[in-house]
């Protein structure tokens, strides 16, 4: 009787004890719900999409073990996913969507559709380049095919995902293949093969410094030597997993069992008792719990079921209260409505008397504005005029000279080039003589810079080709005859925005502010844009040169050329520089037909 009363009073103790702990977990568990719903329902309320759909992933991961919670898990994993598509999150949608393969696995239910599932995420992390769930996506092939008995294909899949996670260098994800593989070994029979890579998988988690996997490494050994007759070598595996894995599990009590059958067909019956004791209590324990979670979900929707009626009480007295304010506050408003109107009616009686008067005194200023808007207006298009027969008769001048060059003096150095060459028909010598070689060098570049300071002067890819690329050949002459600045170029198709006259002002704006910026301001970058805003032409030249204050600057006549242009094609210009720090000119144009005029 005494001996009946302490394994009852041993057997009660570790019930309790396992209960009790179970609670602890239940109730981390029962605060991480609430938290994940009630960021549900802040999504919700602030139309939130992606706090939602990633609310609802989360619950799933969280009940993913949880007993009685699979429609659950299912539903919002199946909701996580729609909103994610919606969102043209990809990256969440496959992640869910392999999710809901790995449950489906999990509880052995549609499995030609968790295959497909898991297949179309692999191609998708595969495009996207994301290799830890790529390999996650390569083991869950692995477990489907485990799950539908093809163990050489499941094997194949494992192994690759542990090839992979070994070149990541992911430890969890190396262990966690190691130990499928373990199993899959177990599964086809090769007993010799379970040792060998349980017992390195083991050796693994030591130096890794992880836990979990050596509990199930050596239960898994112990089973398939216990399976293949091996008993004696099973048992002290089984053994030491007893040790390593949680006390209140299916994983201890398949162990504590297996331990059992071993010892009483060894003929250790007593350890075949206390071991399969140990097995009944844990699954006592586990009923337990899952008695516990049914009964503390259905207290939890009733009190959730209490705390709405309460809220709808509240809610019903709020808006019976909300209603008679709002019956005291129209009354309120409409006599002080009545007190305004009688005042406002008095007041406007002065008022009006006050307004003709000064009406009056703004009619006749507004007459001298308008007066004193006209001059300044006429003012400004004769300084315009000016500006533009200024800037005609410049360029009418560099297109004088540069007909000049190319004709005259082009010509003459062409001629030269001619004339010297045919020397060395004659004079066969010649051929070796390094200053005959040296003259023809320097006419070669007398000509070039003929042509250059020509095509300066009048650009011809201008008239042929247009302002963009006339704009992408200036930079492309200042790239090969400079050595220390770097100059890009982004323009867009300006060509059909401005007419002949204004691309010309456009160029020519542009090339003096490389010039300013490649003799001035020893940058190592110049950034050149032209592009379309709205109704405006932008323009803007950067450098990262030494810059300079600007009030400091004394302007010569380049600087005053850009402004004359600016002001005829009726645009801004704004200077942002700091000395040390660059420089940054952006030159507005409008392009509507009253601010764009050609000269």
């Amino acid at each position: 009787m005494r001996l009946f009363a302490s394994i009852f009073f041993t057997v009660w103790t570790l019930y309790v004890c396992a209960l009790q702990d179970y609670s602890k977990l239940d109730s981390a568990y029962i605060h991480e719900i609430e938290r994940i719903n009630e960021a549900i329902k802040q999504g919700q309320q602030n139309n939130n999409l992606t706090a939602m759909a990633d609310g609802y992933y989360d619950r799933a991961l969280c009940n993913f073990y949880t007993p009685l919670k699979s429609q659950d898990v299912i539903g919002d994993l199946i909701e996580s996913a729609k909103i994610y598509k919606y969102l043209k999150n990809n990256a969440g949608f496959f992640r869910t969507r392999l999710a809901l393969a790995e449950f489906y696995t999990l509880q052995e239910i549609y499995l030609n559709e968790a295959l497909k599932l898991t297949e179309e995420a692999y191609e998708f992390f595969l495009s996207a380049r994301d290799q830890r769930m790529q390999i996650k996506a390569t083991t869950q092939l692995g477990k489907i095919h485990q799950k539908r008995l093809d163990y050489d294909r499941a094997l194949d899949q494992v192994d690759k995902g542990l090839q992979a996670s070994i070149a990541l260098e992911d430890r969890e994800l190396e262990l966690e293949n190691r130990l499928l593989i373990t199993e899959l070994f177990g599964n086809l029979g090769n007993v010799e093969k379970v040792v060998e890579q349980g017992s390195y998988l083991i050796g693994l988690e030591e130096n890794f410094g992880l836990e979990g996997y050596a509990g199930k490494a050596n239960y898994l050994i112990g089973k398939y030597l216990s399976m293949d007759g091996q008993y004696d070598e099973a048992i002290p595996y089984l053994l030491k997993a007893k040790e390593q894995v949680n006390n209140v599990s299916e994983l201890a009590h398949d162990n504590y069992s297996l331990l059992a059958e071993l010892f009483n067909i060894t003929g250790d019956h007593v350890k075949a008792y206390d071991h399969l004791k140990n097995a009944k209590e844990i699954r006592t324990s586990l009923y337990n719990q899952e008695k516990y979670a049914l009964s503390n979900q259905i207290a939890v929707k009733y009190q959730t079921y209490e705390k709405e009626k309460a809220m709808r009480a509240l809610e019903e007295d709020y808006q019976l209260t909300e209603f008679r304010l709002t019956q005291r506050t129209r009354l309120f408003i409409i006599l002080m409505a009545l007190l305004v109107l009688t005042a406002a009616a008095i007041f406007n009686y002065y008022r009006l008397q006050k307004h003709k008067l000064r009406t009056e005194r703004l009619i006749s200023q507004q007459k001298e504005e308008i007066a004193r808007q006209k001059i300044y207006e006429l003012e400004s298009e004769l300084k315009i005029k000016n500006l533009e027969a200024m800037v005609h008769g410049e360029e009418a001048e560099r297109t004088r000279i540069a007909t000049d060059l190319h004709d005259s003096l082009g010509g003459m150095l062409s001629t030269l080039k001619l004339q010297y060459d045919a020397l060395q028909i004659d004079h066969e010598d010649l051929g070796d003589d390094q200053d005959y070689h040296k003259i023809m060098r320097l006419i070669d570049e007398a000509c070039k810079d003929v042509r250059d300071i020509a095509r300066n002067l009048k650009p011809a890819s201008l008239e042929k080709m247009g302002l963009s690329a006339a704009l992408k050949d200036l930079v492309n002459r200042y790239s090969s005859k400079i050595g220390g600045s770097e100059i890009s170029l982004t323009v867009s198709d300006v060509n059909h925005l401005l007419d002949e006259e204004s691309q010309l002002h456009v160029y020519r704006i542009i090339q003096e502010l490389l010039n300013n910026a490649l003799k001035h301001s020893e940058a190592k970058e110049i950034d050149v844009q032209v592009h379309k805003n709205e109704e405006t032409l932008l323009i803007k030249v950067e450098d990262d040169g030494k810059g300079f204050v600007e009030d400091e600057v004394v302007k010569g006549l380049g600087l005053g050329n850009l402004e004359s242009r600016v002001n005829v094609l009726r645009g801004e210009m704004d200077i942002d520089s700091t000395p040390a720090k660059g420089t940054s000119i952006f030159v507005h144009i409008p392009l509507n037909s009253e601010t764009v005029v050609p000269v």
